[in-house]
C-alpha cells in the first residue's frame, strides 16, 4: 500500500538532490579537513564554505558555528559545558523541551544542579515573566525551544531573552539556549534576532542526511569533552565533511523557499483543522488553536480523539496508509504525554493524542484522504 507520510518532524525524507550532493562529496573529498596535504587542504576549504554558506542563512558570523552529529549533541553540549564550572548552579528550562534537553538536564541535577522548570499556558507557550521568576542569583542558563515538536507552539524568545535581562538586574548574562530544530527551514529564524546564546540544529529535519547537525554559539563554550580539538575545540572528532555540505544544500533549500512554503503548509495546516472540526468530538491541542493562529508552526498539528488512544489511532492509520505518531520519536515514554500534561491538557486527552507533522511535498488531496480515514477510524474505533 502506498505511504502517505505525515510525520515529517521525527523525521525528513532526504531530498534526491540533497542525496546525490552527499554521494557527490565523499566522492570528491576524500581528505580529512584537518590534513595539511592537498586533499586535506580541499576538504577544509569545502568545510569553511559550508560553514560560511550556513552563517548566511542564520544571520550569523561564521566562526559561530559548531558543526555536530545532530540535534541531540548540540543541545549535550551546551548543558554539559555547566559542569566545567568550579561549583554547581542552577538552571531554568520549560517543561516542554525535546529529551535532548529535557533529559540532560534531569543529569546534572543528579549531579548537584538545581533544576527550575517552568510549565507552559495552555495555549502550550512560556511566559517569559515565568521564565525570569525561576530565575535566581546563581541562575546561568535558560533552555527554551524555539517551536514545540509536538505541538508546533512558536515560543516568544525575544521576550524571554528581555525578561532574562531585567532578571539579571545588570549583573551577569543569563545564557538562554534554544532548541531550534523545528525551526531552521520552517519558520523565519535568526538565534541573534531571537537573543539565544545558543541554538541546536539538525540537518534531517530539512530533508538532509541523518547524523549532523551544528550548534550556533554566541561566545566560545568549553566542552566537557576532550579530543583533538576540531570545530575551534568546541566538538573534536573528525567532521562529517559530505553530511555537512549536503545539510547546507537541504537548509539553503529549505530556507529560500520558505516564502512560498510557509503560506502553503499554513493553507494545509488550516484545512486539517477545518475536517477536525466536522469530526464530533476531535479537537486540537491546544483547543484554542484555530486556523491562520500564527503562534503556532503551521508544519505540526497536535489532535486528540477522546475515547481512542493515540498509539492505537497510529496502528489503524498506518494499517489504512498513513504514517504519523504519538509525539516525539525520541521520547523515552510514549504512553506518559508530558508535554500535553505540562499544558494542563487532561489526561484522557493527552493519551488519547497524535502528531500530524507536514513536509514540502504534502498536497491538499492528501490532507482531505488523510481526514477521511481519520474520520472512519475514530467513529469506528472509539470507545
Amino acid at each position: 500500500m502506498p505511504l502517505t507520510y505525515l510525520d515529517w518532524a521525527a523525521t525528513a525524507p532526504v531530498s534526491p538532490e540533497v542525496l546525490e550532493e552527499y554521494l557527490r562529496t565523499a566522492r570528491d573529498y576524500p581528505g580529512n579537513p584537518s590534513s595539511l596535504h592537498q586533499a586535506g587542504k580541499a576538504a577544509r576549504t569545502a568545510l569553511e564554505d559550508a560553514r560560511m554558506r550556513l552563517a548566511g542563512l542564520l544571520g550569523c558570523r561564521a566562526e559561530r558555528i559548531v558543526y555536530t552529529s545532530g540535534g541531540t549533541e548540540s543541545d549535550g553540549l551546551v548543558l554539559l559545558s555547566l559542569f566545567r564550572r568550579p561549583s554547581p548552579g542552577s538552571l531554568v528550562v520549560s517543561s516542554i523541551e525535546h529529551p535532548a534537553v529535557y533529559e540532560q538536564a534531569a543529569v546534572l541535577e543528579r549531579l548537584g544542579w538545581k533544576v527550575r522548570r517552568v510549565d507552559p499556558g495552555p495555549d502550550g507557550r512560556v511566559d517569559p515573566g515565568a521564565v525570569a521568576d525561576a530565575c535566581g542569583p546563581d541562575t546561568v542558563l535558560a533552555a527554551v525551544m524555539a517551536v514545540n515538536n509536538e505541538t508546533g507552539a512558536v515560543q516568544p524568545l525575544e521576550g524571554i531573552r528581555r525578561a532574562l535581562d531585567e532578571a539579571a538586574r545588570g549583573g551577569r548574562r543569563i545564557r538562554l539556549h534554544t532548541d531550534a530544530v523545528q525551526a531552521l527551514g520552517k519558520i523565519p529564524f535568526r538565534p541573534e534576532a531571537a537573543g539565544a546564546d545558543s541554538a541546536a540544529f539538525s540537518a534531517h529535519k530539512v530533508r538532509g542526511p541523518r547524523g549532523v547537525g551544528a550548534l550556533y554559539l554566541r561566545s566560545s563554550l568549553e566542552p566537557l569533552a576532550a579530543g583533538g580539538g576540531q570545530e575551534g575545540g568546541a566538538r573534536s572528532g573528525t567532521e562529517n565533511l559530505p553530511g555537512i555540505l549536503a545539510f547546507g544544500s537541504a537548509a539553503a533549500a529549505a530556507v529560500s523557499s520558505l516564502e512560498e512554503s510557509l503560506p502553503r503548509a499554513r493553507s494545509l495546516s488550516d484545512r486539517l483543522l477545518e475536517h477536525v472540526r466536522d469530526i464530533p468530538d476531535a479537537r486540537p491541542v491546544p483547543e484554542c488553536r484555530t486556523p491562520g493562529d500564527d503562534r503556532y508552526s503551521p508544519w505540526i498539528l497536535s489532535l486528540s480523539l477522546p475515547g481512542l488512544p493515540g498509539e492505537t489511532a497510529v496502528r489503524v492509520l498506518s494499517d489504512a496508509g498513513f504514517a504519523v505518531s504519538t509525539g516525539s520519536a525520541c521520547s523515552s515514554s510514549r504512553r506518559k504525554r508530558r508535554v500535553l500534561e505540562a499544558m494542563g491538557v487532561p489526561e484522557v486527552l493527552a493519551f488519547a493524542s497524535i502528531r500530524v507533522s507536514l513536509g514540502p511535498t504534502t498536497t491538499a488531496s492528501e490532507i482531505d484522504a488523510f481526514a477521511q480515514t481519520l474520520r472512519d477510524a475514530y467513529l469506528r474505533f472509539r470507545t
